[in-house]
């Protein structure tokens, strides 16, 4: 009978009632199926069975999953079981455990690997991937360790010693010939370079190079050389140049990056010598009327002049021979001098050509001196309207209007007296043209001179003064607080000379039409009898027009001016 026949009685008589009851439960086919596994008989409970199998869903009792045991009635021995030195085969490995298979005078139960005759305890530990001392460790602190070098860049040569192994640690190579390890392109056998590195550690840096070019003589060290002498290297040292485009290697001024100058030389090396481009070539402007001055819109540059060409390029009309700056200005409405202003060199001279002022003929530089000039001051155009009047071109500063002058003795009229006579005459006047003198804010620049003989003549006055006045002298009056002196002397009376008002002829008007007579004045403190209407008192008493500067005075001759 079979071993699973028995197991299979056994079964049976073992049942209980309840299994009978389970048997009547539903066929096995209606159940989930099982995984079958194999079972070994297992008879001293090592967990280790015979060779004898079964298969069922799970274990049978007194069996295992495990075969391989050689001694099934001793719990003791199975496979890889504890050994003791004795002749039983506890480990089950088919031989007496206290065999020496390897020779090693070391039993199997003592010895670590007993098929190999260098391992065993105490021998001494080699790089051959065995645990040769028997202390569990494979090759640690062997005898024969190999040295290794570090290979940082990883280029497979070392540098220096990273320490001794029987296995290549990480990042190591078994030679130290690596020159630079921290860099993998520099190794023994790589291209040398022009780089300035010993790149293939021969110990010489840039030798035959294989990037090294070739170089060519610059006798004159500007940078430029030529095809005299040649060589090659990664650096052969001063006056050497890797170009040939030196026209003249012996002059450091030429070559092509020179500056071409108007010398007779190609300085630039571009074949032409003093082209148009010379950093010293001079501008030329055509003269096509001749007359000497060129027109700055033709210029053209040159280290000579181009025929029909001169230096400069002052002339503002080249195709009149009659306009050029040295021309002389005359009143036609084109600019003769090219100075951009027409007949500003003739300004005054003439009726069409007007002045504003004889300060602004002067400013102009159309003066000719002290003289008879036409203003115009109103500038709208119309010049029909337009008069002449004295300039004083040369007296405190120049460009005073004479607007009006008397001779004793002569009298004024009251009604008439801002137009009378002709520039030149000792009784003249033009005061009915003050107002274009003022400026924007209604301030007048006044001379006002006396004299005690002669006629009006600057070389000859006595005293003068100039100021200015925020208010007409012959029509308003103020309290003088608008006056401002410049030049010359004040009148002494009445508190002091601020300017002229009319204050004197609007209350008492008998012997002028303006005095120094202000707001704040009393009528009887007044001695500057301008543009004087009576003789005061007698002449016998005051032979002359009153005065104040340093007292009552009087004199003669009277100007006055504007500026």
């Amino acid at each position: 009978m079979t071993l699973l026949a028995v197991l299979l009685l056994a079964c049976r008589a073992e049942r209980t009632p309840e299994d009978e009851v389970e048997d009547t439960a539903p066929p096995a086919d209606s159940a989930e199926p099982c995984a079958e596994a194999a079972w070994y008989p297992d008879a001293d409970a090592d967990g280790f069975g015979t060779a004898s199998v079964v298969h069922a869903c799970e274990a049978p009792d007194g069996y295992a999953a495990l075969s391989g045991d050689c001694n099934d009635t001793d719990a003791s021995i199975f496979p890889g079981a504890p050994t003791a030195c004795s002749e039983a085969d506890a480990d089950c490995n088919g031989s007496p455990d206290n065999a020496d298979a390897d020779g090693d005078r070391f039993f199997a139960c003592e010895d670590c690997d007993d098929a190999d005759p260098h391992s065993f305890p105490g021998a001494a530990e080699r790089c051959d991937g065995h645990d040769n001392d028997c202390n569990g460790l494979v090759d640690d602190d062997p005898v024969d360790p190999t040295d290794w070098y570090a290979d940082d860049d990883g280029d497979g040569h070392g540098g220096a010693l990273g320490g001794a192994a029987c296995t290549p640690p990480d990042h190591s190579a078994a030679t130290s010939t690596d020159c630079d390890d921290t860099n993998a392109a520099v190794l023994p056998g790589a291209d040398e370079l022009c780089n300035g590195i010993d790149d293939d550690c021969d110990g010489t840096v840039d030798d035959a190079a294989i990037d090294a070019p070739a170089w060519f003589i610059d006798y004159d060290g500007d940078g430029y050389g030529s095809t005299d002498y040649t060589g090659e290297g990664c650096d052969p040292g001063t006056g050497w140049v890797q170009n040939t485009d030196d026209c003249d290697d012996t002059d450091a001024s030429v070559s092509p990056a020179g500056a071409e100058s108007c010398n007779g030389y190609d300085d630039n090396c571009d074949g032409t010598i003093d082209e148009d481009t010379a950093v010293d070539a001079l501008p030329w402007y055509l003269d096509a009327d001749g007359d000497g001055e060129g027109d700055p819109a033709s210029a053209a540059l040159a280290c000579s002049p181009p025929a029909g060409h001169v230096a400069n390029d002052t002339d503002c009309d080249d195709t009149d021979a009659d306009v050029y700056t040295a021309a002389r200005e005359t009143c036609d409405g084109i600019d003769e001098n090219c100075d951009g202003v027409a007949d500003d060199g003739a300004l005054g001279g003439d009726v069409t050509c007007a002045a504003a002022s004889c300060l602004a003929i002067l400013d102009d530089g159309s003066s000719t001196g002290d003289g008879r000039y036409w203003l115009d001051p109103d500038q709208d155009g119309d010049t029909t309207d337009a008069w002449e009047a004295w300039c004083d071109m040369t007296t405190d500063g120049g460009g005073w209007t004479r607007l009006y002058g008397s001779l004793w003795p002569y009298w004024w009229d009251e009604t008439d007296w801002e137009a009378v006579g002709d520039p030149e005459d000792d009784n003249y006047s033009d005061l009915g043209e003050r107002a274009w003198f003022a400026d924007a804010g209604g301030t007048y620049t006044l001379r006002l001179e006396v004299g005690n003989s002669g006629t009006w003549n600057t070389a000859s006055r006595a005293h003068y003064t100039v100021w200015s006045q925020a208010h007409d002298a012959f029509s308003d009056t103020t309290d003088g607080s608008d006056y401002t002196f410049i030049a010359g002397e004040e009148s002494t009376t009445c508190y002091g000379f601020n300017g002229l008002h009319d204050q004197y002829y609007v209350d008492a008007g008998v012997h002028c039409m303006s005095s120094d007579v202000d707001a704040y004045d009393s009528v009887a403190c007044w001695w500057m009898q301008i543009v004087p209407l009576a003789q005061y008192v007698d002449a016998v008493s005051y032979p002359g027009y009153l005065e104040g500067y340093d007292g009552a005075n009087t004199h003669i001759w009277q100007s006055l001016s504007v500026r």
